[in-house]
């Protein structure tokens, strides 16, 4: 097994699903600090799964899942959640709490749920909020926000745990196309700046592509590609993968893969 580098997520052979179903087979990958790493495939290709896998919530049936060199399943779910930071693609704003109070849970795994708030975790939580473009939404009530804000507040959560490991599944789902670019910023933003290990998973080619430094193709639950958009980003590769033909050319202003489909 490779050495791995401080705050970096490394997959070493990992087969993992769930009961008698294996999802992933003998995946493996490292994810460096200050890089966005995009998980793409088809419904049912194992995206998911595999952000599953970092959070311990999948049974790993073979390898290894390390983060900051450790194996994931030595340690506790606080822990965990010191290290890592998760914004799930399916969490709702059901409850009154305010923006404020959503992000302070953020602070949890550090503080426990019956310490009182300290002076540190109130400084953590008023990054978030300044760093995600929330201050001033800080007392609105979770229920009243659009989609692009909820999104924030649930980064701004995820950042406010100040782990170095950056987990967001389907971040932009919902969203129109100015909530989508300013999510995706603000996560580019985190990363580089912030020097953040960042993975997500994303459905939309395009916009993974303007956005990512890093690529994963997953295929049936194996890696079909990973690497540079135009190393994974071909047509040859998207045509097998999601088994549908689509024509490749450079971005007009980035010279990144444009993915066009053949109707």
């Amino acid at each position: 097994m490779n050495q791995t580098a401080m705050n970096q997520i490394e997959l070493d052979q990992v087969s993992c699903g769930y009961a008698d179903r294996e999802v992933l087979k003998q995946v493996s990958l490292c994810v460096e600090p200050g890089k966005v790493l995009v998980l793409l495939g088809p419904n049912g290709s194992g995206k998911t799964t595999l952000l599953r896998a970092l959070f311990h919530l999948v049974d790993v049936k073979e390898g290894h899942v390390l983060i900051e060199g450790q194996e994931i399943s030595r340690l506790s779910r606080k822990e965990i959640a010191q290290k890592l930071a998760l914004s799930p693609q399916m969490e709702l704003p059901q409850w009154p709490m305010t923006v404020e109070e959503t992000v302070q849970l953020g602070r949890s795994s550090h503080r426990g749920w019956v310490q009182p708030f300290r002076s540190d975790d109130a400084a953590h939580v008023e990054t978030a909020l300044q760093q995600t473009g929330l201050t001033e939404l800080r007392q609105r009530k979770i229920t009243e926000l659009s989609g692009g804000e909820w999104r924030r507040t649930l980064i701004a959560r995820a950042l406010a745990q100040q782990t170095k490991v950056l987990c967001l599944d389907e971040p932009t789902t919902g969203l129109d196309l100015k909530y989508q670019v300013e999510v995706l910023s603000l996560i580019r933003d985190l990363a580089h700046e912030r020097n953040l290990t960042v993975m997500l998973t994303i459905h939309d080619l395009n916009l993974a592509s303007c956005f990512a430094d890093q690529f994963v193709l997953l295929d049936q639950g194996r890696i079909a590609a990973m690497g540079t958009g135009e190393e994974v980003l071909t047509e040859a590769r998207l045509t097998k993968v999601y088994q549908t033909k689509v024509k490749v050319v450079p971005h007009p202003e980035y010279q990144t893969p444009l993915i066009v489909p053949i109707l």
